[in-house]
């Protein structure tokens, strides 16, 4: 038989396929509200998905790029810290669905949130909502066991201002390799502190092509209470929305190493800085702190180069 790229298997109670070998080898799970039951024998085919995501995820097999499919216009609700609990290493959790059909997970208590607790699990294509009246803590919660998580594609919004996210994304210390990328993370006026918070230390961690809108008390990127290694933010446009803060756009710890180049970044306090980071390198990053006029180069060139 001639060997192509494609690969077959036959999922026992699930269904036959022909897939693409570069995708993954793993088994195949489908998740849907609208048709799906949390029972035996449901989630191996998309006309007998599962309900929720978290039961798809307990029928997966750690480390062997299992997927997880969540149908367009998908619908449910998480209330407490691990109501999604990622913790089977290697999975991957794929929204299908663009714009008004994008899988919808929404959150109706503070604890609501979605946490990674094993090692390069990707989500991708997926909404959050926050819809807890005095607001959800944090959407996102990186464990430290969630080192080459990947959010791809991740939408996160707010109800209103009081219902929303005061945290998007969490990243417990140690965690390596994470990577933020093509996300639309936005917030409207309220209690929010922060988008992206590192806890603590971090090792070669990547946010790009990414969309910030917030309105943040503290700095909207965070990595100011643990040094990192490597980090690097890039092509990212971030706006801090709220004129009384002390924050940045984009921080890093003093000692903490990396790169932050190619990003547009607006804060609404006039006179502001923007970027802290003293052990970073900086490339083309223009900012502004007043609306409606043009970003300057931040930081400022100020050395020689012979």
């Amino acid at each position: 038989m001639a060997r192509t790229a494609l690969f077959a298997q036959h999922q026992p109670g699930g269904l036959f396929a022909i897939e693409d070998m570069a995708r993954s080898t793993g088994s195949r799970f489908f998740v849907d509200s609208a048709t799906g039951s949390d029972t035996v024998g449901y989630g191996q085919s998309p006309d007998s998905p599962t309900a929720t995501i978290d039961y798809a995820i307990a029928l997966c097999t750690a480390s062997k790029g299992d997927i997880i499919y969540v149908m367009p216009g998908h619908a449910e609700n998480v209330i407490t810290a691990t109501g999604i609990n990622c913790d089977v290493a290697g999975i991957s959790i794929i929204g299908l669905g663009e714009n008004g059909s994008m899988p919808a997970v929404s959150f109706t208590a503070a604890a609501g949130s979605v946490t990674v607790a094993a090692a390069n699990v990707v989500i991708n294509n997926l909404k959050l909502i926050a819809n807890f009246a005095t607001g959800t803590t944090t959407g996102f919660t990186i464990e430290a066991a969630g080192d080459g998580c990947v959010l791809d594609g991740v939408v996160m919004r707010d109800t209103s201002a009081a219902n929303e996210f005061l945290i998007h994304v969490s990243v417990a210390p140690t965690v390596a390799d994470l990577v933020i990328r093509n996300c639309s993370f936005a917030g409207l006026a309220g209690a929010m502190s922060n988008s992206i918070l590192f806890v603590g230390t971090s090792t070669n961690c990547v946010i790009e092509d990414t969309d910030i809108f917030v309105d943040s008390s503290d700095s909207v990127i965070d990595h100011a209470t643990g040094a990192s290694v490597n980090l690097r933010v890039r092509r990212n446009v971030v706006v801090n929305a709220d004129a009384g803060t002390a924050g940045y756009c984009v921080e890093n710890k003093s000692d903490g190493t990396g790169v932050c180049h190619n990003n547009l970044l607006g804060y609404n306090k006039v006179d502001a800085e923007v970027t802290a980071g003293d052990a970073t390198w900086f490339f083309e990053n223009y900012a502004s702190n007043t609306i409606a006029e043009s970003g300057l180069l931040d930081p400022a060139t100020s050395h020689a180069i012979p």
